[in-house]
């Protein structure tokens, strides 16, 4: 499938989902639609994005590529009932957690011709069983969550972890905070 002049749907507009936009946008002159709980005027402002209802995402989506949490709402979403509200043509990508999506529905879906294709950096469960359907499905790129694996990105992760561990040491504020509220209670000079 060319991909130039195509509709990417991004589900979960957030850091991740910006950056995918700006490099489809760049790279293919991609339309740019979302789905997220609010609005996100930087990806309206720098990428003409547009805000759009989950239904119209799932309806004009070529590309329809998966940036969110795995939460109670989130949980099983992309099920039988969603791909059947996708277009024939379109490609489903998750990177974000297996359990968004519905495997048995999903292939359920590939082999039904419901959707033409699908990427997956996740899978529920993890590690895939090997005689799993979608390994053989012509239509299917499985990654086994190593999206994220180059050189500089491993490199990076590492800095990060021992920046936070040198400030730990030195009773300063950690660079790279992921939950702030848990960190905020926390009294390091309390910890022996």
């Amino acid at each position: 499938m060319e991909l130039y002049g195509k509709t990417l749907g991004i589900f979960g507009m957030g850091r991740i989902g910006l950056k995918l936009a700006a490099k489809c946008k760049a790279a293919y002159n991609m339309n740019i639609i979302y789905h997220n709980r609010k609005p996100n005027p930087r990806a309206e402002n720098e990428l003409e994005a547009k805000y759009v209802s989950f239904d119209n995402l799932l309806a004009e989506s070529d590309v329809l590529s998966v940036h969110t949490n795995l939460s109670d709402q989130t949980k099983g979403l992309f099920d039988r009932s969603v791909f059947n509200r996708m277009k024939p043509s379109s490609i489903f990508i998750n990177t974000a957690r297996g359990g968004i999506h519905n495997e048995a529905d999903l292939i359920e879906a590939l082999h039904n011709k419901v959707i033409w294709g699908a990427g997956l950096d996740v899978t529920q469960p993890e590690p895939m069983d090997r005689n799993n359907p979608l390994l053989f499905m012509p239509s299917v790129c499985v990654l086994p969550h190593l999206g994220s694996a180059t050189v500089e990105t491993r490199d990076k992760m590492a800095i990060m972890a021992a920046e936070n561990i040198i400030a730990a040491l030195h009773n300063l504020p950690m660079p790279q905070i992921i939950n702030p509220e848990v960190y905020s209670s926390v009294h390091f000079d309390s910890i022996e």
